[in-house]
């Protein structure tokens, strides 16, 4: 029985298709066979679900295969899950075409390999974990930029703009009955700057700039 290899996790898989085309039936019998037993199987031993971009990557590493073309979600099968569904069957021909799949393919222990394969097949592993991990860092890194850009002063930040806007209203102004319409316009500026209804609506990201800015008003 040749069928190209698919791993997951370590592990020999196959897709609904490939199960089942080896057992004689059509992928949706195989498929209500698996709901109607659901709460028998569990993810990630018996079963993958791929959906969005694990299934995009997943039709992008077997172009070849037609039967991917359209799906919108996909299940990957062990040995194990292999089994739970022809027990599910549970036909002479199901059976028999489980017994195929786990001597010529599942079990793989008889072909075993040279210690220079096997570090080189860890080594594929090892940097296809890194550039997920990678990959993930960058998604986590822009997801907390995003969330930075909409934050706003906290109190303590709040209180260091203040102050810049005093320090800044006396040393333009030394006359105390003047001072308030300075304050006043040093705020209607940061407002108008930073496109903000309050000062206190002002980024975090933009706190230094704010302070930058009062420092260097004049009027």
């Amino acid at each position: 029985m040749e069928i190209q290899v698919i791993e997951r996790e370590g592990m020999r898989v196959l897709t609904t298709s490939q199960v089942s085309e080896s057992f004689g039936i059509e992928s949706k019998i195989l498929l209500r066979n698996f709901q109607r037993n659901n709460q028998r199987f569990v993810e990630g031993e018996h079963y993958f679900a791929l959906n969005g971009e694990a299934l995009k990557e997943f039709k992008a590493s077997r172009q070849s295969d037609a039967t991917l073309k359209f799906a919108s979600s996909l299940y990957l099968w062990s040995e194990q899950g292999a089994w739970m569904l022809a027990k599910s069957i549970n036909n002479d021909k199901a059976w028999q075409a489980y017994e195929l799949l786990v001597n010529n393919y599942y079990k793989v222990t008889s072909q075993l390999k040279s210690p220079e394969e096997l570090i080189a097949i860890q080594n594929n592993k090892i940097v296809e974990l890194e550039e997920k991990l990678e990959k993930t860092e960058k998604r986590v890194l822009a997801i907390e930029s995003r969330v930075r850009e909409q934050i706003t002063l906290n109190s303590g930040e709040q209180i260091r703009l203040q102050k810049a806007v005093g320090e800044r209203v006396y040393a333009l102004e030394k006359d105390a009955g003047k001072r308030a319409a300075l304050f006043g316009g040093i705020y209607r500026s940061i407002k108008v700057k930073f496109s903000v209804k309050s000062y206190r609506d002002v980024k975090q990201d933009d706190l230094q700039l704010a302070i930058k800015f009062v420092e260097k008003w004049n009027g």
